[in-house]
């Protein structure tokens, strides 16, 4: 086992480590309460109307738009993923012959910030468990009483550094066209989810052109809101979007 890990590529080894790590996030939700599974999802449900309404104006620009579903609906806003994750199972050996080495790396780090944003998510409803509804106050007190603030400007970093890196792989116009040609051909191997994240990240991302101004927008403005959060604020997105969105009551969360 160990020879063969050794002859995995960097990109590979990675892409293949942050497998193993989604599936042991899925499998702990997996095994967890179904009121857990309902605050989580009453969670996520408000955490992608906050997302929706913080960066309104980037959704709203025709440049920003699609990167904006690409990154904040599909790797941090806890969209469920689950079967485009058992396809990416079965597809890595397939990957590894045929992608570079920078893109399967690329890949990985966007499935390391999808499942520690679930990871976090997660947590988060494990200490909003006997709340009756999702607010601002409410989660911006789980933070506090979760504590894990480096953990949170990791998650950060890990945004600006995938979106640097999907910036400068997109700049390769032959990964761009392989991924296209890909789609039937992965559709017949019944890896068509997979390919299809994978063209709309490359695709958002040919479309915006400079990423610089998205991402830092998303790094200023989560950053700022993780500060007021830690200095005590019961309305840490005011600057943006008030005191809402709306409550979610925990009982009539949806997917």
């Amino acid at each position: 086992m160990a020879s063969q890990q050794t002859k995995l590529s960097p990109g590979m080894a990675h892409l293949s480590a942050q497998i193993e790590y989604n599936q042991s996030v899925a499998d702990q939700i997996s095994e967890s309460s179904e009121h857990h599974k309902r605050v989580l999802q009453a969670l996520q449900q408000w955490q992608r109307a906050r997302l929706d309404a913080t960066y309104a104006d980037l959704r709203s620009s025709d440049r920003y738009h699609a990167a904006c579903e690409f990154f904040l609906d599909e790797l941090y806003g806890g969209r469920d993923v689950a079967a485009r994750d058992r396809q990416l199972t079965k597809a890595a050996p397939v990957m590894r012959r045929f992608l570079p080495d920078d893109l399967l790396a690329a890949v990985g780090d966007a499935l390391r910030l999808q499942a520690m944003s679930l990871a976090f998510d997660f947590k988060l409803a494990g200490l909003l468990i006997e709340a009756e509804v999702i607010d601002q106050p409410g989660y911006a007190e789980a933070y506090r009483r979760d504590q894990n603030w480096a953990g949170r400007r990791e998650q950060l970093t890990l945004i600006f550094e995938l979106g640097q890196l999907l910036g400068e792989t997109v700049q390769h116009a032959m990964v761009h066209r392989l991924i296209r040609m890909m789609r039937a051909p992965a559709k017949l191997a019944g890896f068509g989810l997979l390919q299809a994240f994978l063209q709309e990240g490359l695709d958002a991302f040919s479309k915006m052109g400079a990423p610089d101004l998205f991402l830092e927008t998303i790094h200023t403005r989560e950053q700022q809101a993780l500060e007021a959060m830690q200095a005590g604020d019961l309305y840490p997105f005011q600057a943006w979007i008030g005191q809402g969105p709306e409550p979610i009551l925990i009982g009539q969360a949806r997917r």
